[in-house]
């Protein structure tokens, strides 16, 4: 009669334990940015819109030499609106995703809208979505500069 009483107290101890622990651990934060593979790939293209080279590396696992570099040239003009649409997104594994989408924007005084698709992959990591593979020259749109007025 004694072994079923004992063992209870155990489990009873080991539960009551248990409960003093739980929200003991350091508190989760997940930037806004990066709760999702479509808001990390926004703030990265906004971060190239604005010229903002730190907040476009944020967007990425680690830096690389091959990202470009702090006052580098975007390769967008000066943009007055820009958005994504068409994002399709394939699970690869657990917290790694290939996304395919369509930036669309308009180039600053024209009101004209343009488009190209590109695509990346993305991993998850304590919670925030980052870019794994830089773009890659393949999904880069064509360039077409705008035409400046030239002083005379």
């Amino acid at each position: 009669m004694r072994g079923p009483h004992v063992r209870w107290r155990v489990v009873l101890t080991v539960l009551l334990a248990s409960l003093t622990l739980l929200g003991q651990g350091e508190r989760s934060r997940v930037d806004p940015r990066f709760r999702s593979p479509s808001a990390t790939l926004l703030t990265y293209w906004e971060a190239l819109r604005e010229g903002d080279a730190d907040a476009a590396f944020d967007c990425f696992v680690s830096r690389r030499d091959d990202q470009p570099m702090p006052g580098a040239l975007w390769f967008l003009p000066p943009t007055d609106e820009l958005w994504l649409e068409a994002v399709h997104q394939l699970p690869v594994t657990t917290g790694r995703v290939m996304v395919r989408y369509e930036v669309h924007y308009k180039p600053r005084g024209t009101g004209e809208e343009r488009s190209f698709p590109t695509g990346s992959e993305l991993v998850r990591t304590q919670g925030e979505w980052r870019i794994t593979q830089p773009l890659g020259q393949a999904s880069m749109p064509e360039w077409k500069g705008e035409p400046l007025p030239v002083d005379i």
